[in-house]
């Protein structure tokens, strides 16, 4: 349930994010191509460090401070008004993501019972392609509603909730 809560409020931002780039900060393909290239960079920089830090603290832990982290991108998103804004947005997105991305599937894995391990990914694959399908309709709806600063704002608060949901309940 934890990951639902995740998966939703992570997709309810994914089709705001060209929308805002575009109308709200007047970037240019180049603009979100460098921006693009600089989060995935940071992504592969970040993951050669996720090793060390699973150690450490745990999937779990890994996989709830990532989510928390990952609140930042829309809240910031939502502030920016400059190009290098969006760059330096786009390094902490590339980072935290590298978290997530590296530390979540073994957290859930952890989290299943071994005996019953397929049906629970199943279930998984299904929540996460719902969360995908409905984050991805209600995102434009919240921005229609309420202009997309406020809903990537929003937004940010929901995921920061959800990190939290993950540390705390997960």
């Amino acid at each position: 349930l934890v990951l639902l809560f995740f998966h939703l409020s992570q997709y309810l931002a994914i089709p705001l994010f060209p929308i805002y780039f575009v109308n709200e900060l007047g970037l240019t393909d180049e603009h979100i191509g460098i921006g693009t290239a600089l989060f995935y960079l940071t992504v592969l920089i970040g993951s050669t460090q996720l090793s060390w830090l699973v150690r450490r603290i745990g999937h779990k832990s890994v996989t709830g401070w990532g989510v928390v982290g990952m609140s930042l991108y829309p809240f910031f998103l939502a502030f920016a008004t400059q190009v290098w804004e969006y760059y330096a947005i786009s390094i902490l997105g590339g980072l935290v993501w590298a978290l997530v991305g590296g530390a979540q599937l073994n957290y859930l894995l952890e989290a299943c019972p071994p005996e019953d391990r397929p049906s629970h990914l199943a279930w998984y694959t299904i929540i996460l392609n719902a969360c995908a399908l409905s984050g991805s309709l209600l995102g434009p709806v919240f921005a229609s509603l309420m202009g997309i600063s406020l809903a990537l704002i929003l937004v940010g608060f929901l995921r920061g909730l959800a990190g939290v949901a993950i540390l705390k309940w997960g």
